[in-house]
This record gives structure tokens, C-alpha cells and sequence, in this order.
């Protein structure tokens, strides 16, 4: 994922562009704080919530252009009423270029990062990529440990998307990469959160990010927490749903582009049976505990990175260090 894009974007005069990126990590609550902002008058949030444009999109279709982009992620965009347009890629944290990119067509961009004891983020994680079928093994310390493999290009599933995603520990040093989108666009224009002051004072920290992105707040009061654990009861209805043949997908995205192009606003029968399908196909269950060993195994991996998370944010994350 990171440093894939080398070739530069087209900057030509658009007519709107997001103002703020909600850029990681990955199951730290960027998905329930993506469903507040999206739901707030002033703001235009992405639709789809992760459109991973500047990033794995563009390694995967690299004919879509900036315009395909808003124009596919943005339709509701309604000047007269919206204040800001935002997105939440998690993908872009691990990726210079994509905040390079970004940065390129809008230099005042600011970035939303969540952050989270490493720990339990990618064990939570590992469960979400068996979900979206990068990953196609189930049990977690073995994922683990096929790091090493994975990294020199063996055992890869075919249904992932990109071989870093299957990178745990790197995916799991959110300092690391913290660290290094603060030097590139600027302390100010970075907002960072830490998930257990999110769960313990959720309006607390949605007004921070209104105040942050220049929103006024809209009243709101509840927070309820978005599912998690959701994994395919099938996992072939799956594939087809969220990687079809290129054929089917490419004959999708024409009839998609001709109903944007008829400005119709409701979302086409196929969207609607895909999207009743996934949720059919969806069952809950409860993601194995980690063991007394492998957490400690991982506290070990991770102990550097979260002292360094401790420097950037000033703060005593010593209870993520324990057993």
C-alpha cells in the first residue's frame, strides 16, 4: 500500500474537494465516528464511507480520475447546504503518497487519526479482514506468524487486495506512521483521538472534531455504537458481492455511470439487492479471546511503538502495556 502510487494525479480546477480525511486507524471507531459526521447537516461525508481512492483504488483501477472520484463518492454534495465534504480511507495513514496526493489538490486538507491500544486493534482487525476476504485464515496467531511468508510474496490470498494489508505488526505501529504524517503535513492540520477516551465520552469527542473541521455543533446527543464481529455466512455469496468477475463489475460500473450521468438520486435496484444480500449473508459471533501468551507476545512487539505514541501525544498509555 504505501509508497504504490508514483505517478501524479491530474491537478486541474475542480469545482469541490474534501476538506477534511478521517485517515485511521483501522478499528480504532472510525467507522461509527464516519456515521455521526455523515449525519450531520453541515457536512458531506463520502458514500461509500472508505472509497480507499488515493490508495488501493488507484493502484487497482488506475484509469478512474479525480472527477470519477468525487463524482462517484460526492453526488449529494449540496453546496447551498453543505460547510465541509470529508472521507475515512484508514488506508491513507499507511500511505505518503496518498497524503501527498491529497495535498496536491487541496494544500489546507486536515486529518482526523484514531488511535488505539495496538493490542486489541489488530486482533480486532485480523477478524474484519476475514470479513472483507483478505484474509483466509481464521485463526489469528496463525495469521500471525505468516507475516514473514506473506512478506516475501507467498500464501497471499487471492481475494486480497493488497499483500500489506496482511502486514499486522506494521498495520498495528500507528506511531510510526503518525509520526511521519505529522512531519509531512504539520501538527496543526492533524486532530488525534485515542479510542478509549472516544468510548468513555463519545459527544466529547464528536464536538472536538466539529470544532476541528469548523462545523457547529448540531445538537446531537446519541451515540450508539456501530456493530462489529460481522462475518460472511457464506464465503463464495461473499466473493461474488465484494469481488466480482471484472466483467460483472465492470458492466455495474457502466450502468452506473449512466444513471449518474441522468442525475437520478436513488440508488439503483442492483445497489439495493447488494446491499440486501451482504446484510442476509452476515451472521455475529464472538472473536476468540487472545491467548495469556500471545498477548504478551504482541505487548512485547508492540512496546516501542506505543512509548513513541506516548511522546507524540504527551501522554501515560501505560495501562496498554499490561498484561
Amino acid at each position: 500500500m504505501a509508497e504504490a502510487l508514483a505517478v501524479p494525479l491530474s491537478r486541474k480546477r475542480l469545482d469541490f474537494f474534501p476538506d477534511f480525511f478521517l485517515v485511521g486507524a483501522p478499528r480504532c471507531g472510525t467507522t461509527a465516528m464516519s456515521h455521526y459526521l455523515g449525519h450531520h447537516p453541515r457536512i458531506c461525508f463520502s458514500r461509500p464511507k472508505e472509497p480507499h481512492f488515493f490508495s488501493l483504488l488507484r493502484q487497482l483501477q488506475p484509469q478512474f480520475t479525480v472527477e470519477d472520484y468525487l463524482n462517484h463518492c460526492f453526488p449529494h454534495y449540496d453546496p447551498q447546504r453543505h460547510r465541509v465534504l470529508g472521507e475515512g480511507s484508514v488506508s491513507y495513514l499507511y500511505d505518503r503518497t496518498a497524503i501527498r496526493l491529497i495535498l496536491d489538490h487541496n494544500p489546507e486538507a486536515r486529518f482526523i487519526v484514531m488511535v488505539r491500544n495496538p493490542v486489541d486493534l489488530v486482533h480486532s482487525y485480523h477478524a474484519r479482514l476475514v470479513a472483507l476476504l483478505d484474509e483466509d485464515v481464521e485463526d489469528f496467531a496463525t495469521a500471525w506468524r505468516l507475516q514473514s511468508v506473506r512478506a516475501r510474496g507467498e500464501r497471499i490470498p487471492k481475494t486480497c487486495r493488497n499483500p500489506f494489508l496482511l502486514q499486522y505488526g506494521e498495520i498495528g505501529r500507528i506511531g510510526k506512521h503518525l509520526e511521519r504524517l505529522l512531519r509531512q503535513v504539520g501538527r496543526e492540520r492533524c486532530l488525534i483521538l485515542v479510542f478509549d477516551d472516544f468510548v468513555a465520552n463519545p459527544l466529547r469527542s464528536y464536538r472536538r472534531v466539529l470544532d476541528f473541521i469548523g462545523v457547529p455543533y448540531d445538537g446531537r446527543t446519541e451515540f450508539p455504537p456501530r456493530e462489529s464481529n460481522k462475518y460472511p455466512r457464506s464465503r463464495l455469496l461473499q466473493r461474488w458481492l465484494k469481488r466480482p468477475p471484472a466483467r460483472v463489475a465492470s458492466f455495474v460500473a457502466t450502468l452506473e455511470h449512466q444513471r449518474r450521468r441522468k442525475r437520478l438520486k436513488k440508488r439503483s435496484p442492483l445497489k439495493r439487492l447488494r446491499k440486501w444480500l451482504l446484510k442476509k449473508n452476515e451472521v455475529y459471533r464472538p472473536r476468540p479471546p487472545l491467548a495469556p501468551e500471545m498477548r504478551a507476545e504482541l505487548l512485547q512487539s508492540f512496546e516501542e511503538d506505543i512509548e513513541r505514541l506516548e511522546r507524540l501525544l504527551g501522554r501515560d498509555l501505560s495501562h496498554w502495556k499490561r498484561p
